[in-house]
């Protein structure tokens, strides 16, 4: 076992010593008590945006991983020595969990929002297509303090003139949660779902509009199923922003062990029922370990954080196993390609997206997401100061949803 291994082990166990300790106090916190989903529901979207939530009947076919050896109501020691089979070496865990791939054909129940700017789109044609990430559901583009719209990339959007469509992923948000957490609810399901919304939004079945421009922009693992979008479709989308990305993934054991990741019903018994979600879904045990993760103290508001550990979303363990695993080169995607990743975010930078080797042809870690893009039209990297990996909740997201905004209106030129 290497020694950054055995780090992220002891981090891992040390953290979640620490964390027990405040387990009860957090497990008893109420929320705004509307839901399961990160937001209000009587919320559709920000007050400069005409925004139609409905939920679509998808029917997805998609070649899985086969997991051995798991069980969805396994109990936390078991979590956590399936995490300490995967962090040191997952070629390892592979050999003692997985067998296999099989194909998993379901319908599944997903909530998606499309919002149109109250002032008129600069253009009805065009569309911007947001996926989200871990431990949030499609409330993270309409983020929301005090139902204020400050860091609402979607306000943002529709300020600029610009539509959003936003889905929440498959056992996030109102989307419907499977109860097998490893076979279905997986990595190559995901890519499937967010490859029939893209068709769909090209085809006119979503909200009546055939749309002929379409800029993916995901966040995190989000991000990753942008990018493999633009690998395995290259035709589905016009241009692509990742947000919280890079093709390093030095960071992803953190990400892993720093997370303390524990039973979502365990941790957040008032919102998560055992009759709702089996064990194998999970979310970061406390306050420390979700900051570990997603934010760069202090350049965000104790009233963000709250917010959003309120309504923290459940990870399946399929997911979190399978997500990087999508990742592809997009020899044959053509358009512009842009990331956009936090100065200090952990799971793409290990908290320093400047730490480039010496000799490097970059200057940045994110800077290597062009290695995945040998034919786009053109590649960039915004880098915001101060700003861990959830960037839309700290305080320049709204300076980044303005650098963001100008590539979308220069790919949609």
């Amino acid at each position: 076992m290497s020694s950054f291994a055995r780090l992220l082990i002891a981090v891992s166990m040390a953290l979640s010593i620490l964390a027990k300790r405040h387990h009860h106090e957090l497990a008893s916190n109420p929320t705004d008590g509307t839901s399961s989903a990160g937001y209000n529901t009587s919320r559709v979207g920000p007050a400069n945006a005409n925004c139609n939530r409905q939920t679509y009947q998808l029917n997805i076919t998609s070649n899985n991983f086969v997991f051995q050896n798991v069980d969805s109501n396994a109990n936390e020691t078991i979590l956590a020595a399936m995490f300490q089979d995967f962090l040191p070496a997952p070629a390892n865990y592979s050999a003692m969990h997985e067998n296999g791939m099989q194909q998993v054909s379901n319908t599944y129940s997903l909530s998606g929002t499309l919002c149109t700017p109250k002032n008129s789109a600069k253009n009805s044609d065009y569309v911007q297509y947001l996926i989200h990430g871990v431990g949030f559901d499609s409330s993270y583009w309409d983020f929301s303090v005090n139902n204020a719209d400050d860091y609402s990339y979607v306000s943002a959007a529709a300020a600029a003139g610009y539509t959003t469509f936003r889905f929440d992923r498959l056992g996030t948000g109102l989307s419907e949660k499977p109860t097998d957490a490893y076979n279905v609810v997986q990595a190559p399901t995901d890519l499937a779902i967010a490859t029939a919304f893209g068709e769909m939004l090209r085809n006119g079945s979503i909200g009546g509009q055939k749309f002929n421009k379409i800029v993916g922009v995901g966040h995190s693992y989000g991000s990753v199923q942008v990018q493999a979008l633009t690998a395995t479709s290259p035709s589905l989308l016009d241009a692509a922003l990742l947000q919280g990305f890079s093709n390093n993934a030095t960071g992803q054991g953190y990400f892993l062990a720093g997370g303390a990741y524990s039973t979502a019903t365990e941790v957040f018994p008032q919102r998560y029922s055992s009759g709702e979600l089996p064990n194998a879904y999970l979310v970061t045990l406390a306050n420390q370990t979700q900051q570990l993760n997603f934010w760069y103290y202090p350049y965000y508001s104790e009233a963000a954080f709250q917010r959003n550990r309120e309504t923290e979303q459940p990870v399946s363990q399929g997911v979190l196993f399978t997500q990087t695993g999508l990742i592809k080169n997009a020899t044959d995607f053509t358009g512009p390609v842009h990331v956009v990743t936090g100065a200090q975010d952990v799971p793409f930078c290990f908290r320093d997206c400047y730490a480039v080797p010496a000799g490097s042809p970059y200057s940045s870690i994110p800077e290597y997401a062009k290695d995945l893009y040998p034919k786009a039209k053109n590649f960039s990297v915004y880098i915001p100061a101060n700003t861990g990996h959830a960037v839309n909740t700290h305080y320049s997201a709204p300076a980044a949803y303005q650098e963001m905004l100008q590539f979308v209106a220069q790919a949609f030129s």
